[in-house]
């Protein structure tokens, strides 16, 4: 049976991620597995032997492992399988990622923290490029069932990477918007470099209208392939991130569902992805997946 991992960063009676992580696996009949993380730095409060400490680590993931059972008892729904564990570990995703990479997960759900500088990164975004299993990443908000799914695709890339991972966007996505019983909706943003056109080079109204025609055949495959309808794409010019940002707003879409190639290291900080970039600007639900 595939398994859900479920993080519980804050130990607070209002658990987004748990609420609504075992609400998806009960639609998709996933096993769950909730796990919070707990860590002190002991040594700095005066607690130094290892005897001390070993004592102290055992009474401090009593309580918390104690407290989380609250509240994934208070989130139990009938028939789902579900495990709790507290773990002590003080750099979060270096675990998961590590967890991943030995078990197979369906997908990762975490409440989101959405805030970054330069200096520093969230542990979402570090989830965002280096986890290897899908990464859903939810808002504190209520899912309505009125509400539809938007997942986002890059239609003119000629990269097999790109085009595979667009194809594993439409299968998830579709497969996700049956359980929740919403409609999908499907965007690609047409980019037009602003310096072309504040240069004259380019004319950005024709361009558009050329690269959608020029994107027709593609859409035109991927719905006879998915069972899809024209009506369902739209082709919108602008920056991606924004293009997905107003998209999603306008539909009030309750998950954005993406691609992502993660990157590492100075690049990273420097460049991020569109993922990034995108969750940054969204205020709902986003499942980030790799290819």
């Amino acid at each position: 049976m595939p398994r859900m991992m479920i993080i519980a960063n804050y130990l607070n009676e209002k658990q987004p991620a748990i609420e609504r992580g075992m609400k998806l696996a009960q639609r998709r009949g996933y096993t769950v597995e909730v796990v919070g993380f707990c860590y002190e730095s002991l040594a700095a409060q005066g607690i130094t032997g290892k005897s001390q400490q070993a004592e102290a680590r055992r009474r401090i993931l009593e309580a918390h492992g104690q407290k989380l059972e609250q509240l994934v008892s208070a989130k139990q729904l009938p028939g789902l399988q579900v495990s709790v564990k507290s773990v002590w570990e003080k750099e979060i995703r270096n675990w998961v990622v590590r967890q991943c990479e030995r078990r197979d997960y369906a997908v990762v759900v975490k409440t989101g923290h959405r805030s970054e500088t330069f200096v520093y990164s969230s542990t979402d975004w570090h989830l965002l490029r280096e986890c290897p299993a899908p990464l859903m990443i939810v808002c504190d908000r209520q899912w309505r069932k009125t509400r539809p799914l938007l997942a986002t695709l890059d239609l003119a890339s000629r990269s097999r990477v790109k085009q595979a991972l667009n194809r594993k966007v439409i299968e998830t996505a579709k497969a996700y918007a049956a359980v929740m019983d919403c409609e999908l909706h499907l965007i690609h943003a047409i980019h037009i470099s602003p310096l072309l056109t504040e240069l004259d080079l380019v004319d950005e109204h024709s361009h558009a209208l050329d690269i959608k025609e020029s994107l027709t055949p593609v859409v035109e495959r991927l719905c006879q392939e998915y069972e899809l309808s024209p009506k369902q794409f739209r082709l919108k010019r602008g920056p991606v991130e924004k293009v997905i940002a107003s998209e999603a707003a306008r539909l009030r879409a309750q998950l954005v569902v993406m691609g992502t190639v993660g990157r590492r290291g100075v690049k990273a900080r420097l460049l991020g992805n569109t993922a990034e970039h995108v969750l940054s600007r969204l205020r709902t639900d986003v499942l980030a997946i790799k290819p």
